[in-house]
């Protein structure tokens, strides 16, 4: 059933249907690690419901555009963006067919949060996520494409398949400069990275405590008061 959760008490908050899938702490912390500022303009590549540009855009200010092929989360993030008062566009879209559509260069950062669940796993959100090195790579170059010269990419990705990851940015040109680490027990669970458009080599890594709620069900939603 839909319902509405605030994201920041009564400044921001979202629509989310657990039929469709609904966000975890992750997209969260990836926007408090990508430094984004009030004069940045941020593309989200598969936005979903579009709770990274909802928060940053209430946080940090900044012009937002979110971009999904799911129609029915489109749908949501837009009502969610008219119920806060934020000029947030979303589009149904393509990652590949964003850079002919949005313009090549056109935003200083990209956000990812991109598909990398397994495929045995049950459910709609499981599907949606399918591990899939060939699409990251795809979305990998269209961020490449959407980016301004010295722009950067922000993304999550699950700290064991780092190696793909890895890959993927070296094949489009995309340098990362920034690591994050955050640990569940003694290993690492996610990367958060930023890498940089036609950026050099070098890379500064960190390693946190990883602040997700382990207990908390999945479809129930992130709390990210906890994280403000």
């Amino acid at each position: 059933m839909e319902r509405w959760e605030w994201l920041i008490e009564g400044k921001a908050g979202i629509f989310q249907d657990p039929a469709l899938g609904c966000f975890t702490e992750d997209p969260i912390a990836l926007v408090h690690f990508a430094r984004i500022g009030e004069t940045d303009t941020v593309l989200d590549l598969g936005t979903g419901n579009g709770v990274m540009c909802l928060y940053a855009a209430a946080r940090y200010g900044g012009v937002y555009t979110g971009i999904d092929i799911d129609e029915a989360q489109i749908a949501l993030a837009r009502r969610s963006a008219e119920r806060n008062g934020q000029a947030i566009r979303f589009l149904s879209l393509r990652a590949e067919d964003a850079p002919d559509t949005l313009g090549h260069g056109t935003f200083t950062r990209v956000l990812m949060n991109p598909p990398y669940f397994t495929a045995g796993e049950p459910g709609l959100r499981a599907k949606a996520r399918h591990a899939d090195d060939s699409l990251l790579s795809d979305w990998c170059h269209a961020a490449f494409l959407l980016l301004n010269n010295g722009g950067t990419l922000a993304l999550c990705y699950p700290a064991d398949r780092l190696a793909a990851l890895f890959r993927a940015l070296d094949e489009n040109r995309l340098a990362p400069k920034r690591m994050q680490l955050l640990m569940s027990g003694q290993r690492a669970r996610l990367a958060l990275v930023e890498a940089k458009k036609l950026g050099k080599d070098g890379v500064t890594i960190t390693v946190v405590p990883d602040r997700r709620t382990e207990q908390t069900p999945e479809g129930s939603g992130a709390r990210p008061a906890q994280l403000v």
